[in-house]
């Protein structure tokens, strides 16, 4: 295997913006192979927001790392025919370009497979390939409202339904599945010798990591399921808002247990998350805290009991009663000691200097050619017999002449 990662001497041709696409290229740059972002003119528009200098910014540079970029204008004879000889010496390309547009450019799979029928192709759209929303585009956060995930959640603002803000998750989860698809698509290839074309979505995505309350068994529903069906449409009709939906709601979606033993305290200086998802972690914790509760302790209980949810809430308001008396490190040093699994809830930006994250190189600092230093977050994956060097996000076109070179052209072929 090389030292330069499992993918080396694998090419891989991107077009996308914003997330998703990007994000899969690094995640493949990251195994050691060629990546290689095509950028129009103007740049991906995500160079432009929250900029840091002239088409740099914050959240461009940890989603490209270790590409290159190359400027082509794919509206000009020109552009498309370097852009031909480029997909000839690629492996698989990955697009979330719009199907409309992307045939207007001919950098569909049609287009691209014609020519070149070995190549692996993976499409990212919203929605899917099929079904009336399949030319739409989409972002995460409305793919949470569509999908879901905003009233999985619960969380209000100020009265209206609030996102989850603390990432862009479905956009992530698509990326990593648009990587995976084209290792896939080239171990079949290795196989039979042919390219395919392999899509993902937004929408299967967001439903995939729903899945464990995505689940309906016909013969068994769900309290939300019987909810939903029972109770929802009268409330509607009777003209019940959105956070009066979201009380009757949330009362059906979690368990009491995991109110009390999943789920993040108030201390008395912060904030602790506390994990004792399993019955023997929470054994531990009602010891450690000097509380009781039948539903664990009693193997006679009946869970069905009447008793059970007085049991639940009045435990509830026991633990938020005694986590807020002591302060964070307090509770993790004497729970910890205790081998109950639990952290300290902290702020990102702590985590940019934890040691933890530094020594498996989670976090990594690079020297942008713009002129300065940055840390972001490094490889999902270390592999063993060596990984590529880390490099930061290529500037717009950085490497224009360098690709076109290497397939026997100039930037005076463009022009």
């Amino acid at each position: 295997m090389s030292g330069n990662g499992p993918l080396d001497g694998i090419r891989v041709v991107v077009f996308g913006s914003f997330i998703a696409g990007p994000f899969a290229g690094q995640v493949l740059a990251d195994m050691g192979a060629d990546v290689i972002k095509v950028e129009p003119p103007s740049g991906d528009p995500w160079r432009h927001q929250n900029p840091v200098a002239e088409n740099e910014s914050r959240v461009f540079l940890p989603l490209n790392r270790g590409v290159r970029s190359i400027c082509l204008d794919l509206k000009s004879d020109k552009g498309r025919a370097a852009l031909q000889k480029i997909i000839a010496t690629s492996d698989a390309v990955i697009s979330n370009t719009r199907k409309d547009t992307a045939a207007k450019l001919g950098i569909d799979y049609e287009s691209l497979s014609a020519d070149h029928p070995e190549l692996i192709f993976v499409e990212i759209t919203a929605y899917g390939p099929k079904g009336p929303r399949a030319s739409m585009p989409g972002f995460d956060l409305i793919m949470q409202g569509y999908a879901g995930a905003i009233a999985n959640e619960g969380k209000l603002m100020n009265g209206h339904p609030e996102p989850v803000w603390s990432s862009s998750y479905i956009d992530f989860s698509t990326a990593y599945s648009a990587a995976g698809a084209v290792m896939a698509g080239l171990i079949e290839r290795s196989r039979t010798g042919k390219g395919q074309r392999a899509t993902t979505s937004l929408l299967a995505n967001a439903l995939a990591m729903q899945c464990m309350r995505l689940v309906r068994i016909n013969e068994i529903p769900s309290p939300t399921q019987t909810w939903f069906e029972d109770e929802f449409p009268g409330l509607k009709e009777s003209g019940a808002t959105y956070p009066e939906l979201q009380q009757e709601y949330q009362s059906r979606v979690r368990p009491l247990e995991y109110y009390c033993y999943y789920r993040a305290y108030r201390t008395k200086d912060g904030g602790l998350a506390l994990g004792t998802l399993a019955v023997h972690a929470r054994l531990r914790l009602l010891e450690a805290l000097g509380l009781e509760d039948p539903r664990f302790q009693d193997p006679s209980f009946d869970p069905a009991a009447p008793e059970a949810d007085s049991i639940g809430r009045k435990l509830i308001e026991q633990m938020e009663t005694i986590f807020a008396e002591r302060t964070t490190d307090e509770w993790f040093k004497y729970l910890r000691d205790r081998d109950i699994p639990c952290e300290p809830v902290r702020f990102i930006e702590e985590v940019v200097d934890d040691e933890q994250a530094l020594a498996n190189s989670y976090v990594i600092e690079l020297q942008h050619p713009a002129g300065f230093s940055y840390r972001s977050s490094g490889p999902i994956v270390q592999f063993e017999n060596g990984m590529p060097e880390m490099k930061p996000s290529p500037m717009l076109g950085e490497h224009t002449e360098e690709i076109l070179g290497e397939v026997g052209l100039s930037e005076a072929d463009l022009s």
